[in-house]
């Protein structure tokens, strides 16, 4: 046992789960206090589990943002649920995310499949009806909350807004009370262990997400070739693959508008991000059924 054992220090890893679109990156990335995770407004936009870190005078509580649980339909889709359940089986804790707003006209067969998992994992959980700033009154959320009691046995139900952050301080509280006696996992300062690579390569699609349309957001994988730094620029050498010439021409866009507004969007976050000048070298390239590619998916780090 260590120094900080001995002081009652606590740490422990924490699920983040839910079906798509609840709002579960947004969450992480207010719990950990910068972004670690990427948002947009479509669903599955989290494809890997991501571990976001926050560190107190006497706890560490790692949180694990996973992709939006769903029954699977590819290869992609099996390994992102695959994550979910190795996430609830290897935490000490959960916190499982319901959009309060929709939730109030009946909670959905997705909800309580999700549920049904957490439940039957046994690992103590928190339920978080997000999204709360969307409702006219805080009476609203009652209904929510009985029929989500009923669900499972949950340590705590907090209404929340994680892009808000609505009660965040009492629900980090919560978190803290129900991690076991641990070490410290990661130095002070360090807020993500995910490879910086696949960190770029994240940066990309988010922006990629949110520039394109219908089906195509889906078929898009990005992989970071090489980073190499100079003097005073980094350049990363990316790829955006799809699965259709058609859609390649979509994310290049008309004079090749869109790919350099991914690419502008991008560069910028990423600066922010190592702190340097950035030259973004971004191709699009057609690889045809990736997402039941083993391989590739193995390549993605998923």
């Amino acid at each position: 046992m260590t120094g900080e054992d001995r002081d009652g220090f606590k740490s422990g890893f924490v699920a983040v789960v839910g079906r798509p679109n609840v709002g579960k990156s947004t969450l992480v990335n207010r719990l950990v206090g910068q972004k670690v995770a990427i948002t947009s407004p479509r669903p599955q936009t989290t494809r890997g589990s991501v571990r976001g870190v926050r560190s107190g005078a006497n706890y560490q509580a790692v949180f694990v943002d996973t992709p939006g649980s769903q029954k699977p339909r590819d290869t992609l889709r099996s390994r992102m649920q695959q994550q979910v359940l190795d996430s609830l089986s290897e935490s000490d804790a959960v916190l499982l995310l319901f959009d309060v707003g929709e939730a109030r006209n009946g909670l959905g067969p997705g909800d309580r499949y999700v549920a049904r998992l957490v439940a039957n994992s046994g690992t103590p959980a928190i339920a978080c009806l997000n999204k709360a700033d969307l409702l006219r009154t805080s009476e609203e959320a009652l209904p929510v909350v009985e029929e989500v009691a009923g669900l499972a046995n949950f340590e705590e139900i907090f209404s929340l807004s994680a892009a808000k952050g609505l009660n965040i301080d009492a629900l980090i509280e919560a978190v803290v009370r129900l991690l076991p006696p641990g070490p410290r996992y990661f130095p002070e300062g360090i807020v993500t262990d995910y490879p910086e690579s696949l960190i770029l390569a994240e940066y990309v699609r988010e922006k990629a997400l949110n520039a394109l349309r219908e089906e195509v957001p889906h078929a898009v994988a990005v992989e970071v070739d090489e980073v190499e730094r100079k003097d005073n620029v980094t350049v990363i050498y990316a790829v955006i693959h799809v699965e259709r010439a058609s859609q390649r021409m979509i994310v290049l866009g008309k004079g090749g508008r869109t790919i350099k507004q991914i690419g502008t969007e991008a560069r910028r976050d990423v600066e922010r991000l190592l702190g340097t000048h950035i030259y973004l070298d971004l191709k699009v390239r057609v690889t045809p059924g990736w997402r039941s590619d083993r391989r590739f998916l193995e390549r993605l780090g998923l």
